[in-house]
């Protein structure tokens, strides 16, 4: 067993060891251990502060409004949210997590002091569906305005919008952006009511010179549901030119004289082309 004694005896030691070295190695001897002890006590105080903030001020609601077409526990969990402490919540590294989501367009974080926790979200809207070629047999996914690819969501009928294809998109999947000449069709698309879009099966795009991804290089052909009449039209369009359009497509579908399959619609006249004809 050690005795008491010793300590005594090697505090002691250590004194008389510090007080025999010379000035100046003694007062850096003694500024290291100072500097030593603060650190020591520094890790202490964080670690106790780390302690009691994850007790203290603990979160008793987090209100989420936009839901979109998520879960509320999905848009949780991918938020990064550890904490349920007031004190711990970082607003800048939870809004960049919720940023992160293909579906959101923007995040507003919010902390109301003492015990609540406020996420306003801006879910993007759709205007068109892409197929992304996912699991080998492809499925449909979302896209915006702005060109930004998101997932496909439960709240939103797949009935109500066309499907744009031939995009000249390597891959289609959550996340990705396509081209600017594309945004610009998109961006007209947004501008067209959902009633006369609920006409429209698909919009292919026609590309003039392969490669190229300038608006003035292609032209569309729209293909209305419930219809076999195609029409070729304009990429710059509104809601008047759809309408006029979709009454071309009832001309030919009432006159039996009309032997076409296909509209040309570029021009402020409709022109017909027969069937097995060239435009």
């Amino acid at each position: 067993m050690v005795k008491e004694d010793s300590f005594v005896d090697d505090r002691l030691t250590i004194k008389l060891f510090i007080n025999r070295m010379p000035a100046q190695k003694r007062k850096a001897l003694l500024a290291l251990l100072a500097g030593a002890l603060f650190v020591l006590a520094l890790a202490f105080l964080a670690g106790g502060i780390a302690y009691a903030g994850r007790s203290f001020l603990p979160l008793s609601r987090i209100d989420v409004t936009e839901i979109l077409y998520m879960e509320r526990d999905d848009i949780l969990a991918r938020s990064g949210i550890e904490s349920r402490s007031y004190w711990m919540i970082n607003k800048t590294q939870v809004r960049a997590n919720l940023l992160a989501i293909a579906a959101i367009k923007d995040a507003v974080v919010e902390k109301h002091f003492p015990d609540a926790l406020v996420i306003k979200l801006e879910a993007r809207k759709p205007v068109a569906m892409v197929m992304s070629p996912t699991g080998g047999t492809g499925s449909l996914c979302y896209v915006d305005e702005t060109g930004k690819v998101f997932e496909k969501g439960r709240g939103v009928s797949a009935n109500t919008l066309p499907l744009v294809t031939d995009a000249k998109m390597q891959s289609l999947y959550a996340g990705d952006q396509f081209p600017a000449s594309v945004v610009e069709l998109l961006s007209a698309m947004s501008n067209i009511s959902p009633a006369s879009l609920s006409h429209i099966s698909e919009i292919e795009i026609n590309w003039k010179i392969s490669g190229e991804y300038r608006l003035d290089l292609y032209d569309l052909i729209v293909y209305p549901r419930s219809s076999s009449v195609r029409v070729r039209m304009n990429p710059s369009f509104d809601d008047s030119y759809i309408r006029r359009m979709l009454l071309a497509v009832k001309t030919v579908e009432e006159d039996r004289r009309h032997n076409t399959d296909e509209i040309d619609y570029r021009s402020h006249d409709p022109v017909f082309i027969p069937k097995g004809g060239s435009r």
